[in-house]
């Protein structure tokens, strides 16, 4: 059987709004993003063999990655 939602509690079972996020609050400390973006490309650096001369590579990756 289905029970019947009364006006009071179809309000209580809607969907609340997001507050609205401002470009202030979500932005992260540049020292903390070249920290995250460094140990990124640190880690692809390993994953892909410790290859000398590829440092630019692995970090515009792991810039790329981070970002998305």
């Amino acid at each position: 059987m289905s029970k019947k939602i009364t006006g009071e509690e179809e309000k209580k079972t809607k969907a609340v709004k997001p507050k609205k996020v401002t470009p202030q609050q979500t932005a992260v400390k540049p020292e903390i993003e070249a920290e995250e973006i460094r140990l990124a490309a640190y880690y692809r650096w390993e994953e892909k063999g410790k290859i000398d001369g590829s440092h630019l590579d692995d970090w515009f990756e792991a810039e790329d990655s981070l970002t998305d």
